[in-house]
């Protein structure tokens, strides 16, 4: 199985809450429309494979493109080159299911498993995001270019043991979903 999934990281982003005391307002500057990067990346058990990082909006062109130098070199890598040995898992997003998706997952013998729509975020590759984004907060960028050369680099750094575990993780993620009858769960 092969996890995929998108994401978008802002620049200099800063995630966490504030506490205010009574009668005394804390002012926080924020920049209303920060630098970001789109970024997509997948792995499996056998460790992480690309990363694509891309300005534009994802649509079904740049994801049949992202198919092409992301995912088949990473299945090559992982599986040789019969990549009947893997499915691919990735959400119901429109540029997934488009008919050109569809057709050049087709052609190029990829399979996807399917996937329920508005089914919750439990595929790992969420928890790698929350972790990168996590990593990229601790330092500051301050060009796009800077920005990029850090995602690939700590991508890059993840590691395949943190990928055998999300992988070999999924069976309890879907053993709480299912106890909680499809409602939130952590992971």
């Amino acid at each position: 199985m092969i996890f995929s999934d998108e994401t978008t990281i802002r620049m200099n982003s800063v995630k966490g809450q504030v506490w205010n005391l009574p009668g005394k307002k804390k002012v926080m500057r924020t920049v209303k429309h920060p630098l970001k990067v789109n970024v997509w990346g997948c792995f499996s058990a056998r460790g992480f494979g690309r990363v694509v990082c891309f300005k534009e909006n994802l649509n079904a062109d740049l994801m049949c493109h992202i198919y092409k130098y992301g995912l088949l070199p990473t299945v090559r890598k992982q599986f040789g080159h019969d990549s009947t040995f893997s499915k691919l898992q990735e959400d119901n997003d429109p540029e997934h299911t488009s008919k050109k998706a569809t057709t050049w997952r087709m052609n190029n013998n990829v399979e996807k498993i399917n996937w329920p729509s508005m089914s919750p975020d439990i595929a790992p590759i969420e928890n790698v995001w929350e972790l990168l984004k996590m990593k990229l907060r601790k330092k500051k960028h301050s060009t796009y270019q800077s920005l990029v050369s850090s995602i690939k680099r700590q991508w890059k750094s993840l590691s395949q043991e943190l990928a055998i575990k999300l992988v070999y993780g999924m069976n309890n993620r879907i053993s709480e979903l299912i106890e909680s009858d499809g409602d939130f769960i952590l992971y």
